[in-house]
């Protein structure tokens, strides 16, 4: 995927205009580069969304909780459980929604303001559920070494 990005950062900024002179051809090459792109970050995030679906019944069903509460080891706060599975939701929605917009039109006449509206809520959504789950699994990791070395003191 960096090969790609690289590749339409290179074209975007102009540093290809000497091997692509052509606006046409850097058009198309731009297109191709965020197909593959989009296509890449789609399949990792529409693959997941059968677990998220899954945590989020889960979430509301009483019965589930504990099973929940495992599976989320990176923290015993159920608030902080529901606010994670309801960002992963919102990237999975507003993923899907960017590759309706981008595979059901052609390059000419895309919604380039929508596509860029829904992808940016997409990666803001996902960024905040991963850098959650990070920060609180570093803090519930820190607490159980915390609590090892009182516990092995006394």
């Amino acid at each position: 995927m960096n090969v790609w990005g690289g590749m339409l950062l290179f074209i975007s900024i102009g540093a290809a205009n000497k091997t692509m002179p052509d606006e046409q051809t850097r058009k198309m090459w731009m297109e191709i580069d965020f197909q593959i792109i989009n296509g890449l970050i789609s399949a990792i995030i529409i693959g997941l969304t059968p677990w998220r679906i899954r945590d989020l019944y889960q979430l509301y069903q009483t019965k589930y909780r504990d099973e929940l509460l495992r599976r989320h080891k990176y923290t015993k706060n159920f608030i902080w459980i529901q606010v994670i599975i309801w960002s992963s939701i919102v990237n999975s929605v507003f993923q899907v929604g960017v590759a309706i917009c981008t595979w059901s039109t052609n390059m000419d006449n895309r919604p380039t303001r929508l596509v860029g509206i829904l992808g940016g809520i997409s990666l803001i959504a996902g960024v905040f559920a991963a850098l959650a789950q990070f920060i609180l699994g570093r803090r519930t990791k820190k607490k159980a070494k915390m609590e090892e070395q009182s516990t092995s003191i006394v």
